[in-house]
């Protein structure tokens, strides 16, 4: 069974069920008109009995009267007749051929109340009454032959009509699980033409409003989300491999340079001073890569109670010299001291990325303004810069991954192009939400909200 086919299963199941089904349904019709031709037997017998003894009743004076006449008044055969007088002899009165098997029996008969008895393949009913101070006893009784001809023919009724109701019922099960996963196979042959390699196909709605196409849905949505996660992947890949090509590639070239010629100490110095560059350049973006590669809740399980405006000054503090050295002056607005749950140095890691990033995309001798203050019920962090500027259709993909502007696209800023998807994931793990907007040469805001 477990190498078979859902359809095949079905199919299986729909025959074992079906079958069970007819034979419970046979057994109970069986059953039903057994009592119910038994119930039909004794009730023709009671009529016959009263009537009978209503006959006897009337010839008192003489019980040697035809009895026969009763089988061709009720149209009932075989009916046998039997009037016994009920003393220690069980002397028999009158008769019409009863069986000499069944004997006379006296328990549980009581006067002038008809009791049925089953012998010997027969069905007897007895009454007891008196006539002239003496007691008799009535009995009238038949055979099985009706009831099991009767039987007989509603077996060989069902041994007919069971085959043929379940070739009907097996051709119908058959047809309902073909036409039901006729559906699921034309999506499973839409899917094999879909692979890795080419996620932009899609399996082709039926437009029948049921579940097969709430389940084409669901796959068409799944299939959108893996073809975004993988341009992003590759996205990711390529732009990593540029981070990381580069840097080596630089590494190559200045150590290929010294090692062709004997050179003065400062000219190995300056190749060394190079490297030791590109080197931290790499393991910063190393980092970065694996920063964002950690798991959310394993960052969350170490938050402590942290106020926003001391991450503020603290990032604002330690940057304040690297503002200097490119002539950039910071200026600060704290007007509101929320605490929440977090991890301090992560977000003093986002905060001092969207300063240092103010910083190096603002023209000389402008101003950075931090700010920390409330908002509805928000507490709002705010770095507004004057400088270059995103345009609107790059201001969407400033947080993923290696994303730079054509204007900042250069090792000038130091950066490994990681700094604003740090930021976001950042906030978002400390369930918070970024918003950056900007104006190309005029300057670019971005706010981090926390709720609280």
């Amino acid at each position: 069974m477990t190498n078979l086919s859902i359809k095949k299963k079905l199919l299986f199941y729909n025959i074992i069920i079906q079958f069970i089904i007819l034979i419970v349904l046979s057994l109970s019709i069986y059953k039903t008109l057994k009592i119910s031709t038994l119930d039909k037997m004794q009730t023709s017998l009671k009529v016959i009995i009263l009537d009978v003894v209503d006959d006897i009743l009337d010839h008192e004076s003489n019980l040697q009267f035809d009895l026969y006449n009763e089988e061709k008044e009720y149209n009932f055969s075989p009916l046998y007749i039997r009037l016994v007088e009920n003393n220690r002899d069980k002397k028999i009165i009158n008769t019409t051929s009863f069986p000499s098997n069944i004997k006379v029996f006296q328990d549980e008969l009581q006067k002038d109340k008809i009791v049925f008895k089953e012998l010997n393949d027969y069905i007897v009913g007895n009454i007891v009454f008196n006539i002239k101070n003496k007691e008799y006893i009535l009995q009238v009784a038949t055979d099985y032959k009706i009831l099991n001809s009767t039987l007989e023919n509603l077996f060989y009724i069902l041994i007919f009509i069971i085959p043929i109701v379940l070739v009907f019922s097996i051709t119908g099960g058959y047809f309902l699980i073909y036409k039901s996963f006729k559906p699921i196979e034309e999506i499973l042959n839409s899917l094999k033409s879909i692979n890795a390699s080419d996620l932009s196909q899609r399996v082709k709605k039926l437009h029948s409003n049921d579940e097969v196409d709430l389940l084409i849905d669901e796959i068409n949505n799944l299939l959108q989300r893996l073809e975004i996660s993988f341009k992003k992947i590759n996205q990711f890949s390529s732009d990593a491999s540029h981070e990381l090509k580069t840097p080596l590639t630089i590494i190559r070239g200045e150590i290929e340079i010294a090692l062709r010629k004997d050179r003065d100490k400062e000219e190995y110095k300056n190749s060394l001073e190079v490297c030791l560059d590109e080197v931290l350049r790499i393991q910063n973006t190393i980092d970065d890569l694996l920063f964002l590669a950690k798991n959310d809740t394993a960052i969350s399980d170490n938050y402590t109670d942290i106020y926003l405006d001391e991450i503020t000054l603290e990032s604002v503090e330690e940057l304040k010299s690297y503002a200097l050295s490119k002539n950039i002056q910071l200026k600060t607005n704290i007007t509101n001291m929320s605490q929440i749950k977090g991890h301090a140095s992560l977000l003093k890691i986002a905060v001092k990325n969207l300063i240092k990033n103010a910083i190096n995309f603002s023209f000389e001798k402008s101003i950075v303004k931090i700010s920390c203050y409330k908002e509805n019920d928000s507490t709002v962090i705010s770095v507004e810069d004057s400088g270059i500027g995103i345009a609107k259709d790059e201001q969407e993909r400033i947080f993923e991954e290696f994303y730079r502007t054509d204007k900042s696209r250069n090792k000038n800023s130091g950066g490994t192009g990681l700094g604003m998807a740090i930021c976001k994931k950042i906030v978002k793990i400390h369930n918070g939400s970024i918003k950056l907007t900007s104006e190309v040469n005029t300057g670019t805001i971005v706010k981090i909200y926390f709720k609280g």
